[in-house]
């Protein structure tokens, strides 16, 4: 049986950076400007994703949040039609990507939290009428062309998680995290062609697909602090995903009319209520404090099992006119990763210190999905993805009210692969010998806010208790 392949979008463009690299956001205020590099010295409530045993290491924290508050993403995609013009898109914003406490109630460690694990709204289009030459050379008498082409993606992913931990003496902490998560992730692709030639006669082509997956499940983190002098070790296992409830939809249309007679074409999919799956591997990370007179030095390594390749939606074979059905296919398989990183924390006086921070962040996918090769004939499994590297920086001021953390982030990273508008209509494909590039930058503007708004609260329930 002959299979034309049919490669959806499973980690595209924004998402790609968040999918398929597992440092590209991080949590808690001074957690992120140290790049994340905190498994052995967390001092915030980013401990409940980095290591909850050190959550008997951090006073009551009552109530904190840190928030992206402005964030500038650029993405540029380059010779997916020549090597002069290139889709680009630029988003500015930002959300609020962690927010909890911790308290103390009978005698044990407590915390609460709330993580925007994932975000992701991607919007590539472009349109042009320059009439190039392969559709002069199918249609010679052509008078007017319109091409749309847009590429979409969107993410969104909640963590809602509760954290204990023990001392279990003066120098072992041990604790855990569980996370309740909901995950929607949604893309497509769409390319379409309005040729009038002859006078009185128009062709059109269209090809569009677009699918949707959502899933629920759980989170387990286990962590687990040691004191040796004054240097901590910290270790923290990521459990594999446990996934509750999935569900998967996917759509396919083409229409090719007006070229000849006989040669009109109409494929119209929908399927919903599909099987889905979603994998998210095990994971442990290590890493020190290191004191140095009244500043630290922060290491970490960090190591992520791979993913044998499975079947993230079952989407039913469709029939668009070859001698056999179509098979489309929804893979990823992912690769083992070792990501390492330092920060610097250091002192400049009792109400201010200054953080710094640096990581690898690379990529995992091995085989994935993309939105960008959708009906080759000869399709392989390909990986879109990129090895990302991640500088931070910024101050930790204490007030009377409130610590104010306000610092900045950098990540850079690029992909090479198979033209995303590859379309087997005759002459008028898009530049399909070349390479296309997509390069990501982002920049964060961090403004960060801790207030012990809750803490009078808890000690108050503390005492009634007692």
């Amino acid at each position: 049986m002959k299979f034309i392949k049919f490669l959806i979008v499973a980690f595209s463009l924004y998402s790609w950076g968040q999918q398929g690299n597992y440092k590209y956001n991080n949590f808690g205020n001074r957690s992120i400007l140290l790049s994340g590099n905190v498994t052995g010295s967390v001092s915030d409530i980013g401990l409940v994703y980095y290591n909850p045993a050190r959550l008997t290491e951090l006073e009551n924290t009552g109530f904190a949040f840190n928030a992206k508050a402005y964030e500038l993403n650029v993405l540029k995609l380059t010779a997916a039609f020549d090597e002069q013009r290139q889709l680009d898109d630029k988003s500015f914003g930002g959300v609020p990507s962690m927010a909890g406490g911790t308290f103390t109630l009978f005698g044990e460690r407590f915390g609460y939290s709330f993580i925007s694990r994932r975000r992701g709204n991607l919007n590539l289009s472009i349109s042009s009428r320059e009439i190039t030459d392969n559709i002069l050379t199918s249609f010679p008498d052509v008078e007017n062309y319109n091409l749309k082409a847009s590429i979409e993606s969107n993410v969104k992913e909640d963590w809602y998680g509760l954290t204990w931990a023990h001392k279990v003496n003066s120098n072992l902490s041990l604790g855990i995290s569980g996370f309740a998560t909901s995950y929607r992730y949604s893309g497509g692709r769409s390319i379409s062609q309005t040729i009038q030639y002859n006078q009185d006669n128009v062709a059109y082509f269209l090809n569009r697909i677009g699918f949707e997956q959502k899933s629920y499940g759980l989170e387990i983190k286990i962590g687990a602090n040691y004191k040796i002098n004054s240097i901590d070790i910290g270790l923290n296992i990521n459990v594999p995903y446990i996934e509750i409830f999935e569900e998967g939809s996917y759509n396919y249309n083409e229409v090719i009319a007006g070229v000849s007679t006989g040669s009109d074409v109409f494929y119209d999919y929908a399927f919903n209520d599909l099987n889905a799956k979603r994998k998210e591997p095990f994971g442990i990370s290590i890493g020190a404090g290191i004191p140095v007179k009244k500043s630290r030095i922060h290491l970490n390594i960090d190591y992520v099992a791979g993913l044998s390749k499975y079947s993230r939606i079952d989407v039913p074979e469709i029939d668009i006119g070859e001698p056999e059905l179509t098979t489309v296919l929804f893979n990823e398989q992912r690769s083992n990763v070792f990501n390492f990183g330092v920060g610097g924390e250091i002192y400049m006086s009792e109400k201010l210190k200054s953080y710094f921070g640096f990581s690898t962040d690379f990529n995992a996918f091995k085989t994935n999905a993309t939105a960008f090769d959708i009906s080759t004939s000869e399709a392989a499994d390909d990986a879109i993805g990129a090895d990302f590297y991640h500088l931070s920086g910024g101050i930790d001021w204490a007030m009377s009210w409130a610590n104010i953390i306000l610092g900045v982030t950098y990540a850079s990273g690029s992909s090479r692969f198979q033209n995303p508008f590859e379309q087997d209509i005759g002459s008028l494909e898009p530049n399909n010998s070349q390479e296309s590039n997509l390069k990501n930058q982002r920049y964060q503007l961090i403004i960060g806010l801790e207030i012990p708004i809750l803490d009078n609260t808890f000690k108050k329930l503390k005492e009634k208790v007692e």
